[in-house]
């Protein structure tokens, strides 16, 4: 399968979407997408939604501290992700606890995307 993305201001947060196989290249591409869109609107609430069709790698998952660290990706950036996919949740669950436990993560993985939009337009 391929991977498709799109990030999109919705007036009050930004929703960034993606599909498909995720490695750290289409990381990068997505987060490029999403700093070049919260910048423009000068609003830094991100709603992820993904939905992978295999887990993240886990070397691919561990180079994201580069990744945000390289792209400046600062605790100014709230950020609420949904994994779509619930046998890939578990990548994406290792991912935000590596973020967090260096310091780089300003949100959440949630299990609905509902629920993942209420409380980041609650921060």
């Amino acid at each position: 399968m391929s991977y498709q993305m799109s990030v999109i201001f919705m007036g009050d947060y930004v929703e960034a979407r993606s599909t498909g196989d995720k490695s750290y290249q289409t990381a990068v591409a997505l987060w490029r997408e999403i700093i070049r869109v919260c910048d423009e609107h000068d609003c830094y609430k991100v709603l992820g939604i993904g939905q992978s069709t295999t887990p993240m790698p886990t070397m691919d998952a561990m180079n994201h501290t580069k990744l945000f660290q390289d792209f400046s990706i600062t605790r100014k950036y709230q950020i609420a992700w949904v994994e779509l996919n619930r046998e890939a949740v578990g990548s994406i669950k290792f991912l935000e606890t590596v973020l967090l436990n260096r310091g780089l993560l300003n949100g959440k993985l949630l299990p609905e995307v509902a629920e993942a939009k209420r409380w980041l337009l609650a921060q």
